[in-house]
């Protein structure tokens, strides 16, 4: 059996990426003479806040549970992530295996990134302004205060990301290796080769 060895790497990628911060944002305000900042990270299966975020009622706690899109997220990349690994060993499937499987990472991200963009324009996140979108930078002013933000896209969407377009990229590899085989079974069997045959038969597996 041929092992696939970027559909195992895909695999890998997309569980590191849920151990990762997804999008990351900050806040910062000098009140009396001090410069107060907090930052708050987001995970897909919880947000951590190391200290109540200047300017809003969020409570002093160190995590929160993910909104639905983190956790859509979470399923659509955990099942990819499995279908990645499984498309590197098995044989019978492989093609549509790997897929399913860079297609759920796909919806991952996409899911992730329209949801929490959905939350920043409706004012939902904490701290920001409704203009503010995944990548931003500026300042705003409230009850008297000035505060500047800035917030980003962090190392697990974007690992996320590399390993759906691994996963993808393994069924490209996996074509033309088969084609390859194909062509090289035609020549055989032309040649009345049986042992080039049988090695065709064991590269196509």
């Amino acid at each position: 059996m041929r092992i696939n060895y970027l559909g195992i790497i895909a695999g890998v990628l997309a569980f590191v990426s849920l151990a990762l911060p997804w999008w990351t944002y900050s806040i910062s305000s000098s009140l009396d003479g001090f410069t107060v900042s907090n930052e708050a990270t987001s995970y897909l299966y919880q947000i951590r806040i190391p200290r109540p975020i200047i300017g809003t009622t969020v409570p002093p706690v160190s995590s929160i549970s993910s909104p639905w899109y983190g956790l859509a997220a979470l399923a659509f990349l955990v099942l990819g992530g499995l279908l990645g690994l499984m498309g590197g060993f098995i044989a019978k499937g492989r093609r549509i295996v790997l897929a399913l499987g860079g297609t759920l990472a796909l919806f991952s991200i996409i899911a992730f990134a329209a949801g929490l963009q959905n939350d920043i324009s409706n004012g939902a996140v904490a701290g920001l302004p409704k203009g503010a979108v995944l990548f931003s930078v500026g300042s705003y002013n409230s009850h008297g205060s000035s505060f500047n933000y800035s917030c980003y896209l962090s190392f697990g969407f974007w690992l996320a990301l590399i390993a759906a377009l691994v996963m993808l990229y393994a069924l490209t590899k996996e074509r033309t290796l088969i084609a390859n085989a194909q062509v090289t079974c035609g020549t055989s069997f032309l040649h009345s080769d049986v042992q080039g045959s049988d090695c065709c038969h064991k590269m196509a597996c």
